[in-house]
């Protein structure tokens, strides 16, 4: 018996390594830096079960909106919410909270965080953006509420990138992988499901310029 527990501890240890996940944003055309966009970064198993967040804007964490109607703005960063069922969000004032969460910076940007991961699993890392105000044909600003392409104040909807990556066994080098547009978050926030609507959008394609993970 003492046996077995001892090969269990010893099997569950190598089944699971420290790994720091680095996402770096550069800023695309559309990002502004004044205000800047609302944006998270977290990472998922492929099943789609939560991990962690890496990075999450203030404003979209403490839901400290300006001007923002009775129920908040859940259409800014839809998939997030719903990914973290709102769990980082709920701990507003606590350290925690204010460790993933920042202002929008105006420049090129590293997220990094340090936890256990299950060894040679592939996890997915995950962006999403959104510029408020950014209109285009299919977004009208006159669009309302009761419209199919109504999203209020957004515009466009929220941008979800997304990319595979892996954790590797007894490997020297870094597994890096760039993120793609995956789809968008629901444009009244009412899911957290990620549309195929890429065919909608304009300039909020271009808020980033290119996403870099990797994983070490």
């Amino acid at each position: 018996m003492i046996l077995f527990i001892s090969l269990f501890c010893i099997s569950s240890l190598f089944a699971q390594q420290t790994a720091t996940l680095s996402v770096t944003i550069t800023p695309g055309s559309r990002w502004n830096k004044k205000h800047g966009p609302q944006h998270a970064v977290w990472i998922e198993k492929e099943d789609g079960t939560f991990v962690t967040t890496l990075f999450v804007t203030q404003r979209a964490a403490k839901r400290n909106w300006l001007f923002a109607p009775k129920n908040g703005r859940p259409e800014s960063l839809p998939v997030w919410y719903r990914a973290s069922q709102n769990s980082e969000a709920k701990k507003i004032g606590t350290s925690q909270t204010d460790a993933i969460s920042a202002a929008t910076p105006s420049q090129k940007k590293t997220y990094s965080k340090t936890f256990q991961l299950e060894a040679a699993t592939a996890y997915v890392v995950k962006v999403e953006v959104n510029s408020s105000f950014d209109y285009n044909e299919y977004w009208p600003k006159h669009a309302k509420k009761n419209d199919q392409n109504y999203s209020g104040v957004n515009g466009q909807p929220s941008v979800v990138y997304s990319g595979v990556i892996t954790t590797q066994l007894k490997s020297n080098s870094p597994a890096v992988i760039e993120l793609q547009p995956a789809g968008t978050g629901s444009p009244d926030g009412s899911d957290g499901i990620i549309h195929d609507n890429l065919n909608s959008l304009t300039t909020a394609l271009s808020i980033i310029g290119k996403i870099q993970a990797e994983i070490e």
